[in-house]
């Protein structure tokens, strides 16, 4: 382009050109389109022309110009989107700017309008498949946690038991006595953590049973009196004379919303006082309804956060040192709701909080409530011990069934690692009883039980009893065991007394035959 065709394109209200030095200062420009002065550096104008740097007259690269569409381009009172030309003469460099700002929108908006539908389909498909991915990684995220959990808390409460047998001064008794009750209410979270995705569908069952009210608040009492010992803190249970030693109701959840609030209580109180109290709102016929007030000297919440309390990943920041999850609060309330009850706070910064529930419940009117007596089992007379194997590809549940078989004098115990080494196992030699795991390698425990129950013209191995046991514990787990052909199935984690009692029913019946 020469330069009087240049000069021609200043009347051009859409242009604008300049001459830059190869020192990169601004010899001539119009004002077209930006406010550039004479005698600035270029890239003061813009950081865009920083790309000028480098090159050098006569460069051959360059012999052709250089041409970038649609680039961004603003000031302190202009935005365009331009497209620039650059030549390379032997004295200067001249720089074209054209102004599409309007012609780029108008393209745009044309492009937006014509793929708007096209988006909102595609985008509405992403999130489906998105939401189905989420949830099929909750579920298998939930399974697998459940397994790695139960594992170990088997072996903590089996070995609990086990201690519970020696010679221990009253003080290691009663911490026995607590580890193994905190670990029972473990196992009931990790079922709760199991359900927890069941709260926003609506399908997590309420169960209604019969359980020692009192017992639960003694428990809270005990628990959480060595917290408060540790921490320097006052703690009390105060519980209103008259309410009925056994409830029917659901004992899991009441114990997590109270449990999840009082943990709350001691993470925010240093110094002070925690109160639980325990009164009648109102009783009739067989109907009750309590309510539990915890009262703590803590923190405190401000009263602009208290709307916000029971959204989950909430967490205030009055104390920064302080961890969480923010889910605690946001699971109590669904909780709460789910039970039909009402939850209530009051709080001020540096004071305190206090919550209010209350829950409905039912009691039995009649003094006395018969329980259905487990029928009594004993092994059958024999010179020899009973032969037990335990299929089991985990080394510390191995350990510690043989050390409650062992200490019985009653059996003799060998493990399979595997199910292949279970099938192994049973053509060798005759067992009287198999615990099979049921998530072992190369072959599980429905494919073992099945192959042993159609496979052998031998009615005493056909015939062997079959306990399953697994960390899932739900109701479809357990007739799948039935199902595939085993006699009795146990969930871990399991209490040395009825893992004992299975086996010795099974052996029983059998020897009946």
């Amino acid at each position: 382009m020469t330069i009087q065709q240049i000069d021609h394109l200043h009347f051009n209200p859409q242009l604008q050109t300049l001459e830059i030095s190869y020192d990169y200062e601004i010899i001539e420009t119009t004002q077209t389109l930006f406010n550039w002065t004479k005698g600035t550096s270029i890239f003061d104008a813009h950081p865009f022309f920083q790309v000028l740097q480098g090159f050098e007259k006569n460069d051959p690269t360059i012999q052709d110009g250089l041409n970038f569409p649609c680039i961004h381009l603003t000031d302190l009172v202009t935005d365009r989107i331009c497209d620039i030309s650059i030549t390379f003469n032997p004295s200067e460099i001249k720089i074209i700017l054209f102004d599409y700002t309007l012609k780029y929108k108008e393209l745009n908006q044309i492009a937006q309008q014509k793929n708007e539908s096209i988006l909102i389909a595609r985008e509405l498909e992403l999130k489906n498949k998105y939401l189905l991915e989420k949830e099929e990684f909750k579920n298998s995220f939930i399974a697998n946690i459940n397994h790695e959990i139960r594992t170990p808390l088997t072996a903590i409460m089996g070995f609990v038991e086990i201690l519970e047998k020696t010679h221990l001064t009253f003080e290691q008794e009663e911490l026995a006595r607590i580890i193994k009750r905190e670990s029972r209410h473990l196992n009931a979270l990790i079922d709760d953590m199991i359900d927890i995705s069941k709260i926003e569908s609506g399908t997590l069952r309420v169960v209604e049973e019969r359980f020692a009210f009192l017992n639960l608040v003694d428990g809270f009492d005990e628990s959480y009196s060595k917290i408060a010992e540790e921490k320097g803190l006052i703690f009390e249970t105060n519980i209103e004379p008259g309410i009925q030693e056994y409830l029917i109701g659901d004992r899991t959840r009441t114990y997590q919303i109270i449990n999840n609030i009082l943990n709350n209580a001691f993470k925010f109180t240093e110094e002070g006082k925690i109160t639980l109290s325990v009164t009648k709102n109102y009783q009739r016929t067989n109907k009750l309804s309590l309510n539990f007030k915890i009262e703590d000297t803590g923190l405190g919440i401000l009263e602009e956060d208290i709307p916000h309390l029971f959204d989950r990943f909430t967490r205030f920041n009055l104390d920064k040192r302080i961890t969480g999850t923010g889910l605690g609060l946001a699971i109590v309330k669904n909780l709460v709701d789910l039970l039909n009850g009402e939850i209530k706070v009051e709080s001020k910064p540096d004071k305190g909080t206090t919550f209010n529930i209350k829950l409905p419940f039912k009691f039995e009117i009649t003094k006395t409530t018969p329980k259905r007596k487990k029928k009594n089992y004993s092994l059958p007379e024999s010179s020899n011990k009973y032969r037990i194997l335990v299929v089991e590809d985990e080394e510390i549940t191995q350990f510690l069934i043989m050390k409650i078989l062992i200490a019985t004098g009653n059996f003799f115990i060998d493990i399979a690692i595997n199910g292949q080494d279970a099938i192994t196992y049973i053509e060798r030699r005759k067992y009287d009883l198999i615990l099979m795991d049921l998530n072992i390698s190369q072959l599980d425990g429905y494919q073992v039980t099945k192959m042993i129950r159609n496979n052998y013209g031998d009615k005493f191995i056909s015939g062997l009893p079959i306990i399953g046991f697994s960390g899932k514990s739900d109701d479809a787990t357990k007739d799948k065991c039935l199902k595939s052909g085993m006699d009795d199935f146990i969930a871990k984690p399991f209490e040395q007394e009825e893992l004992l009692y299975k086996i010795i029913k099974q052996i029983a019946k059998k020897a009946a035959e």
